[in-house]
């Protein structure tokens, strides 16, 4: 084996004594096409093109190209990590790597800076609790744990020392390598280290010759078979569901560590869904949040290992574990999904609660963090896929694009916020903290970013209005304490038989008799937590003249408006200028056991109303029944009703559960989707195999089973026509609103 030498190029000496290379048979070997997403996911030799000799691995863990016949190089398993980038994967699970002579030491170095910077900044976050003057305080200590965790990848590359081409075991920074043309032949350039395989006058040009003999990388089943439906009906709409509420980006959320796991990682799913460790602790003490919102435990403990077993998780129950991998998300494809509103979602006061952060806690900054992870899992489905724009998945700007991308067979992504402060403009002592200049400016800086779909208002009160009140004594209590902390005061109620006689901007003050120094009181000696709202009460704030203005200034955008938390005076001021406008709304997230609130309204101006599937098939039957009863109240007719399911998963908010009765009258595998194109077995993830009657929704890849568990029900087959109307449902909504739109 040769060294490579240390210099800006890392290069494998190429054997020109072997001779010149081919096949077994004296045949030239097959060049791969001139495209560099080709390999994708398949089986590859790598030969030099100007000498024709092999790369290979030698018996000393070294790299050297000076195979000279095809037999004796190495098959690499291509594993894309991105457009144009790969793992070569050996045989014998390793993986080609640049490496360098300290680079456990780096590594560990890097990392714990790393993550001591990480946890001063979290403790920084948390002290922004503090009342707004002194939020100094907490923004020096934010600044230093951001600081110190930037000078990690700096201490970590001055202690890796010099770097040589080998396999490894694990694949590190070292292991990604770009490969783009070069003439009639591929170079191959190190992505994150100075480094390339060439000869000793820089990169040399390689062929990818097909091969068999590789180990396939892991990875999650499909377990489904066919092809989905693509094109359109005979009356020119389009076909499949629409997922009106879901957060790809939730374990990013409230700081990036109280959940764990991602949609992809550009290592795979071992990186993606491995083992929770690091996030919940030594056999997860520390996921006491899953001890509160999981109603299938009462204990944090559980098997921190993912990948390959998956013996705790994900269940349909916990909430602090990723759900929406995205092979579980591409089965959910083949089961009919077409359209996806995925929320990027942030609460600051939430966030703050738990020091232990990966993410600054401030909303905007969170959110675009999970823009970029979602643009990036784009990316990430088509280097899958062999390319640009060959996944199944497109985030989609306009109807029209929407629209085209669902014709071809695609499922098409608007992207929408839900947070608590959109754009930071929460208020405090009722004064709010952002202008309408500001606002202006932040809708169209986020319009261009793609967002088209914001929730005003979510868990608390902010500048442009009231929140809904919980009903759940335990959620009451958390949201009127981060009410108190994120505004200076409690929710304003009032009875609900009052709520008709409210002007429609409600309550604007507060108790008079608690000032400033009262609030400041309140905050700096840390109260126990407020009571919860008891009784029929609602919030007496409703909309407020900044709130109006924001209304109508995402309608002149065409964004559309999201009434879902938003308190009762508040979501009816919001129906009064979506009607005075001729705009629908969305409540994308309807809990079936709910009073469908202002569904008539809704209904009236064209808008869209869907259920949160938290309970087994029937239940969500059900909600359609009496969102047909709602339709036929208003239309005469339920013909052009369509209706989604708004999952809110990864969005603390369990899934459904296994139906009681699913031992007497199981989901038979296997089973036929809807549109009857596709054929679906039980999904297997490593080691486990997941079962609806047993596991529930365990994960997003089993909605197409709870479909099929809702057909089989009674009234399942015509609920089921008007959940696969709503794709086309949420497409004319969007229409109209850039209808209406001033751009």
């Amino acid at each position: 084996m040769h060294r490579l030498r240390p210099t800006l190029l890392a290069m494998v000496a190429v054997l020109a004594a072997c001779g010149q290379g081919g096949s077994d048979s004296g045949t030239a070997p097959v060049q791969a096409s001139q495209n560099r997403y080709a390999m994708a996911n398949a089986c590859y030799r790598v030969q030099d093109a100007s000498t024709g000799l092999y790369l290979r691995v030698t018996g000393d863990d070294g790299v050297a190209t000076d195979a000279g016949r095809v037999a004796d190089a190495t098959p690499f398993f291509m594993k894309p990590t991105g457009l144009g980038r790969y793992l070569f994967y050996t045989p014998d699970k390793r993986f080609l790597s640049l490496t360098a002579s300290n680079e456990a030491l780096a590594a560990g170095a890097g990392d714990l800076v790393g993550t001591v910077g990480r946890e001063v900044a979290g403790v920084g976050d948390t002290l922004l609790w503090l009342p707004p003057p002194l939020d100094p305080v907490g923004d020096t200590v934010d600044w230093i744990g951001d600081w110190l965790a930037g000078q990690a990848p700096v201490l970590a590359d001055g202690l890796r020392g010099t770097r040589s081409l080998g396999v490894t075991a694990t694949p590190s920074d070292g292991s990604e390598w770009t490969v783009d043309q070069a003439d009639a032949a591929f170079t191959i350039v190190s992505t994150t280290a100075d480094g390339a395989l060439g000869n000793e006058t820089g990169p040399t040009g390689f062929h990818f010759v097909a091969a068999d003999g590789c180990t396939p990388y892991p990875e999650a089943e499909l377990n489904a078979t066919g092809e989905p439906f693509k094109g359109t009906m005979p009356d020119g709409t389009v076909f499949g569901y629409a997922e009106s509420h879901m957060h790809l980006g939730g374990s990013e959320a409230l700081g990036g560590k109280l959940g764990y796991g991602r949609p992809f990682h550009r290592f795979g799913i071992p990186h993606a869904l491995g083992n929770c460790e690091a996030n919940h602790g030594s056999n997860g003490v520390l996921d006491v949040f899953d001890t509160v919102v999981n109603p299938d435990s009462d204990a944090p403990p559980h098997d921190t290992v993912g990948w390959p077993t998956y013996k705790s998780w994900p269940t349909w129950g916990s909430q602090t574990h990723h759900q929406t991998y995205y092979i579980w998300l591409k089965r959910a494809w083949m089961g009919g999904l077409r359209f996806m509103v995925n929320h990027l979602v942030a609460n600051e006061e939430l966030c703050q609660i738990w020091p232990l952060a990966e993410h600054d806690c401030n909303e905007m900054e969170n959110l675009q963090v999970q823009l970029d992870l979602v643009l990036d899992l784009q990316d990430y489905i088509d280097a899958q896929a062999g390319g640009p724009g060959k996944g199944f998945f497109r985030i989609a700007t306009s109807s029209a694009e929407a629209r085209r991308f669902i014709k071809d067979g695609k499922m098409a992504v608007m992207l929408g916020t839900e947070n608590e402060k959109i754009f930071d403009c929460g208020e405090y002592l009722d004064q709010p903290l952002c202008t309408r200049e500001h606002i202006d400016e932040q809708l169209d800086l986020w319009y261009d970013k793609g967002i088209r779909a914001i929730f005003p208002i979510h868990l608390l009160d902010n500048a442009f209005g009231g929140t809904r009140l919980s009903e759940d004594p335990a959620l009451s209590t958390l949201y009127q304490t981060a009410n108190v902390l994120a505004t200076g005061h409690p929710f304003a109620t009032l009875p609900c038989d009052q709520v008709d006689e409210t002007a429609p901007h409600g309550e604007t003050t507060t108790d008079e008799g608690r000032g400033l120094f009262d609030t400041l009181l309140l905050q700096v000696l840390g109260p126990p937590p407020l009571p919860p709202v008891t009784g029929c009460v609602r919030n007496a704030r409703g909309i407020t003249e900044l709130g109006d203005y924001f209304l109508n200034a995402m309608i002149d955008r065409g964004v559309l408006i999201e009434t879902d938390h938003t308190g009762t005076i508040g979501r009816r001021r919001m129906l009064d200028i979506a009607a005075e406008r001729d705009v629908p709304v969305l409540s994308g997230h309807i809990h079936a056991v709910e009073p469908k609130y202002d569904s008539r309204r809704t209904i009236e101006v064209g808008g869209i109303i869907s259920n949160l599937p938290d309970e087994p098939s029937p239940v969500s039957i059900a909600f359609i029944e009496d969102l047909v009863a709602a339709y036929l109240e208003v239309n005469g007719s339920a013909d052009g009703l369509a209706t989604g399911l708004g999952s809110d998963i990864n969005g603390i908010h369990n899934q459904p559960p296994p139906r009681e009765n699913a031992a007497e009258d199981p989901l038979k595998y296997p089973f036929t989707s809807y549109d009857g194109r596709v054929v679906f077995d039980r999904q297997v993830t490593g080691e486990r195999v997941f079962d609806l009657n047993t596991d529930g929704v365990a994960h997003y890849g089993l909605y197409p089973d709870f479909i099929a568990d809702m057909q089989q029900q009674e009234g399942g087959e015509q609920a089921l026509k008007y959940l696969f109307r709503s794709a086309e449902a949420y497409l004319q909504a969007w229409e109209r609103a850039e209808r209406a739109s001033r751009r």
